[in-house]
């Protein structure tokens, strides 16, 4: 089973020991504390045996070189491999020393010997990266780990393939892409048989980019519990670090006991070649969102009607043959969300803003219930061709306010986190008295809702519409259903900053 390494943050000693989380993580079964000598202003054998005698045989240490990250740019190597040696012969489960910084002898006691190697420049291409990894694996080291900083997910792809080359080589391999878009990483790696990952306090910045928290490990990735073979599923859009999406389905995943992790992937280039490049990890199923709906269809040998429709679709469904059916799930979720408030649709003027995915999905679920609809969009054109295909109006900014709809729907990232402050309709362009439904879920009350609450609007925000499609995800993945009412709380004390 693989552990969880969380690192120390802190700037002293003294400070470590006072911190009742890491006291509290101390000699927890599958758990290691890491310990970062060269972040410390007060380090000394004295205090650095205080921190042995706390820690003790959970713990790793490391002293990183100034030129792998180290931040104390005035110590010798000397200096430096003494305090391990002493790690070494004084209790420590690891010592972690970088490739460039290893002995010819290092006389490792009973500990584990971790070989580093870093790059902070990218991502070395995969003949290097198995040049360095074979290399390392001559030293007689129990654990190589290999750390490079990947600027986009698709920088990361020939970490994959060293996790995928390396995985039955008889020996212990971790593989780290620091940074968002490396994320990933530190949550697959039990899928090729990483015997650990770092992690950061729950209120901590972590030691390196990218970092989740070890309650995230735990309780929302169940890393602890991961095991090659385990199917994958994900979502893949830009930007995904606000997405509660694996918050959904990871809390479906643990209460139907059913093996599967689901990780997020912020994809900034073409999802198709990300989808071909990443489904050797295990992909079966992946939820697509902006900006992405439209162009992943291209991966699809198979639309479901709804998709192939509008052209856009949020979910794909690996097929036994390898090949990817692509499905809608948005226009069933929003329609039924937006009906539960404002009634049937039929004959009443909808004003969609938006002609994205999303725009799509919303303004075809109202079309086929009949109601009139009207789109607004800043790329013209796009809103234009949109309502060309269904037969419904294209607005100028200037008719917005005269329109006067009982329904407004907000389809556009306008609001979405980070850009929380914005609105897409100005208040007086808001229709008193009527229904706005944003399709955006974080944060739950946007600026728009609450504009349309000062007009006496009922207001409705993304978030049911949200649970509705993901749930529909996850029976189409697994085959299992789970209820609404399951796992909406746990979205909601997301939402709220609840624990």
């Amino acid at each position: 089973m693989a552990e969880i390494c969380v690192s120390s943050h802190h700037t002293s000693i003294h400070q470590l020991l006072e911190d009742a989380e890491f006291r509290g993580l101390a000699n927890r079964p599958g758990f290691l504390i890491e310990l970062r000598l060269d972040s410390y202003t007060d380090l000394s054998v004295v205090n650095f045996d205080r921190a042995l005698q706390v820690f003790g045989p959970s713990v790793a240490v490391t002293y990183r070189h100034p030129l792998e990250g180290g931040r104390n740019p005035h110590v010798t190597d000397n200096e430096r491999l003494g305090f391990l040696l002493h790690a070494a012969r004084n209790g420590a489960r690891y010592v972690d020393i970088e490739a460039r910084s290893l002995p010819r002898k290092f006389d490792k006691g009973s500990a584990k010997l971790i070989l580093s190697y870093h790059s902070f420049a990218g991502v070395p291409e995969l003949g290097q990266l198995l040049r360095e990894w074979r290399s390392m694996c001559g030293t007689g080291a129990d654990i190589v780990k290999i750390a490079c900083l990947p600027q986009m997910v698709e920088d990361s792809v020939p970490l994959l393939r060293l996790l995928i080359q390396t995985r039955t080589a008889g020996s212990s391999v971790i593989v780290l892409g620091m940074g968002e878009a490396g994320f990933w990483t530190r949550i697959a790696g039990p899928l090729f048989g990483a015997p650990l990952t770092y992690a950061r306090g729950v209120n901590a910045p972590g030691t390196a980019p990218g970092q989740p928290s070890w309650h995230d490990l735990e309780e929302l990735y169940r890393y602890r519990q991961i095991r090659p073979g385990w199917p994958v599923y994900g979502v893949i859009g830009n930007p995904i670090a606000h997405s509660l999406s694996p918050l959904l389905h990871n809390t479906a995943l643990r209460q139907l006991n059913l093996d599967g992790v689901y990780i997020p992937f912020k994809v900034e280039g073409d999802p198709v070649t990300f989808v071909k490049d990443f489904e050797p990890i295990g992909l079966r199923g992946l939820s697509v969102t902006i900006p992405h709906k439209e162009a992943i269809t291209a991966l699809c040998t198979e639309l479901d009607p709804v998709g192939k429709a509008i052209g856009a679709v949020n979910t794909l469904v690996s097929q036994p043959d390898g090949t990817w059916h692509g499905v809608n799930t948005d226009v069933a979720a929003a329609m039924d969300s937006l009906e539960a408030v404002a009634g049937s649709l039929a004959g009443k003027k909808a004003l969609v803003l938006g002609a994205g995915g999303a725009g799509k999905a919303v303004a075809y679920g109202a079309k086929a219930r009949g109601a009139q609809v009207f789109l607004f969009d800043q790329a013209r054109e796009r809103a234009a061709a949109l309502a060309a295909s269904l037969g419904a109006t294209a607005l100028e900014a200037s008719a917005l306010a005269a329109l006067q709809a009982g329904i407004m729907v907000n389809a556009s990232p306008v609001g979405m986190h980070p850009q929380v402050e914005n609105s897409p309709l100005q208040k007086e362009e808001i229709t008193a008295g009527g229904v706005v439904f944003d399709v955006v879920y974080n944060p739950l009350r946007t600026r728009l809702l609450g504009l349309a609450e000062e007009r006496g609007c009922k207001t409705l925000s993304g978030l049911p519409m949200f649970i509705r499609q993901g749930l529909r995800q996850f029976e189409l993945w697994t085959g299992k259903q789970v209820r609404y009412e399951a796992v909406e709380p746990v979205l909601l004390a997301a939402l709220q900053g609840k624990p």
